[in-house]
């Protein structure tokens, strides 16, 4: 799994790349997180747009940064996720935790 962080005016927009699975990759997405609320960017919005699996451990890293962001007092919302991702969040129970959007711009707006 691939993070790109790009920081805008009113959040940070991680655009996450390929299979969300485990191990080292976390980090990646964790020190994205951290670093956007420590450069008070608390409007997180993920983007899965590029997301093509997601296994337990990928929800898992999507709970540690919801937990993060809410807990640093800012928000994390997802973004553009592919049917089979929401399927999958739908199956868990986690659409009612995550605010979710059809893109990336709308997520940004709110």
């Amino acid at each position: 799994m691939k993070v790109l962080m790009t920081e805008t005016a009113n959040g940070a927009v991680l655009k996450l790349e390929g299979k969300m699975m485990l191990g080292y990759e976390a980090n990646d997405f964790h020190e994205a997180v951290l670093t956007a609320i420590e450069n008070n960017k608390k409007n997180i919005v993920v983007d899965l747009s590029d997301v093509k699996f997601i296994s337990s451990w990928g929800i898992g890293i999507l709970v540690y940064g919801y937990t993060t962001a809410t807990n640093g007092g800012g928000t994390f919302k997802l973004a553009a996720m592919p049917q089979d991702i929401k399927n999958i969040l739908v199956k868990v129970k986690l659409d009612k935790i995550f605010e979710q959007f059809e893109t990336v711009e709308e997520a940004l707006m709110i």
